[in-house]
């Protein structure tokens, strides 16, 4: 993709688009433009990396997950903007069903923001990889996994959904799932 690339406008929000560029011939560059009411920003993305521009009423920000980081924008003061780098690619982003408090995974963790836009919490590393979100509700936040254990990969599309607390991202433990794991281990044996 080369010049601009139009994405999409949010009602009483941002604008936002793409500009891509050559830098060699192997390693394009991808810039996002998010023009807010008093200003423009520019994130730096990576090219068929996640890219989100969302919204969030409850924080009073938009949310843009670009590269491997997540800024968390005051549209009214766009120079005034917080945020976090993750250790690897953003996979998603989401927010409960009340809308209050958002997640975003990548490929291993969840991390919780609350409305005062302040980290609350960082889940435990997950037991796989590929983290993406399924839904939230009931206090329960659903994330599919691929398998990153050598008895599962043989199938390429094995995936297994794990449940936290939307509370403290604690990781709720099934005892089927438990069981499945000591009968796999116990017979490969």
């Amino acid at each position: 993709m080369n010049g601009d690339s139009y994405l999409h406008a949010v009602r009483g929000g941002p604008e936002v688009w793409r500009y891509a560029f050559p830098l060699s011939a192997n390693q394009p560059v991808e810039d996002l433009y998010v023009r807010f009411a008093h200003g423009t920003g520019i994130f730096e993305c990576a090219p068929g990396r996640h890219v989100d521009v969302l919204t969030w009423p409850a924080a009073n920000a938009i949310v843009v997950a670009a590269a491997s980081a997540v800024y968390l924008v005051d549209p009214g003061r766009p120079e005034q903007f917080s945020g976090f780098a993750a250790p690897v690619e953003i996979t998603g982003v989401t927010f409960d069903e009340t809308g209050r408090h958002m997640f975003v995974a990548d490929s291993l963790r969840i991390y919780a923001f609350s409305p005062d836009r302040l980290l609350r919490w960082i889940s435990e590393p997950l037991d796989g990889y590929g983290a993406r979100f399924c839904g939230c509700g009931g206090r329960v936040l659903a994330v599919e996994l691929k398998q990153s254990e050598p008895e599962w990969e043989a199938d390429d599309e094995a995936a297994s959904v794990i449940r936290l607390r939307t509370e403290d991202g604690t990781i709720l433990r099934s005892r089927f799932r438990l069981a499945r794991r000591y009968w796999a281990k116990s017979s490969a044996a």
